[in-house]
């Protein structure tokens, strides 16, 4: 349950590749099925680019074009890139497959590096000034008391949102996370007060708005019977 790493300890193409998707939780395959309309497990090298560029990696020419040589199969006559294998290597870093058939044989823990544990719990490191974080409690409260006293359970509305969501689970686009908020969790915000609830539970390097964390702070504690 580890990234691929290089001779000299950095993270190789692949490597990098499952430690975003491992991270981001990326259905990376649903990037490349599209282009095989025979399910034949082969596309050309110039969709399997496209497809890692749709998905969102940040890889320079030389370790795309590394990654698709090393993954294309050479007794195709067009060179053509055996997606399939690539789409099983990068999930391997969720676990082995085929657990059911050997229960009870030993699976290594994922490295403590790889994962934020807080990411959906714990309110956002990033800082947005001392103005706007004094805000943001106070915008907080007053949904937390309003979804408190109305019983209204705010991580459903953005459930439905983000099953279309390929790049990364448990986060939708601002733009849906500002329509879901004005329509069913808090019309009576300004513009503005939205805004400062998205700068702060976006992602910086996707944009896109972690709701599950949001809604960790504003969601009223379930009842006990």
């Amino acid at each position: 349950m580890t990234c691929e790493v290089g001779p000299c300890g950095g993270l190789t193409p692949l490597g990098k590749v499952q430690d975003k998707v491992y991270k981001c939780r990326i259905r990376i395959k649903e990037f490349f099925s599209d282009f095989d309309k025979l399910r034949c497990g082969f596309i050309s090298q110039g969709q399997f680019k496209a497809g890692l560029d749709m998905a969102g990696f940040k890889l320079n020419a030389q370790e795309l074009e590394g990654l698709t040589q090393q993954y294309a199969n050479p007794e195709d006559q067009e060179k053509r890139v055996c997606y399939r294998n690539f789409v099983e290597d990068v999930d391997c870093v969720f676990g082995k497959k085929n657990l059911e058939r050997t229960p009870q044989e030993a699976v290594a823990r994922e490295p403590e590096g790889l994962v934020d544990y807080e990411r959906f719990t714990g309110m956002p490191r990033k800082h947005i000034g001392e103005e706007k974080e004094t805000k943001l409690y106070d915008l907080l409260e007053r949904i937390a008391y309003n979804c408190r006293t109305k019983r209204i359970t705010v991580k459903p509305f953005f459930d439905d949102a983000s099953k279309n969501m390929k790049k990364k689970v448990n986060h939708v686009t601002p733009i849906q996370f500002k329509q879901a908020v004005k329509c069913h969790v808090a019309p009576y915000l300004s513009p503005e007060e939205v805004d400062i609830l998205v700068e702060k539970f976006s992602c910086s390097e996707s944009n896109l708005v972690n709701y599950v964390a949001f809604a960790t702070f504003v969601d009223p504690p379930p009842e006990d019977f």
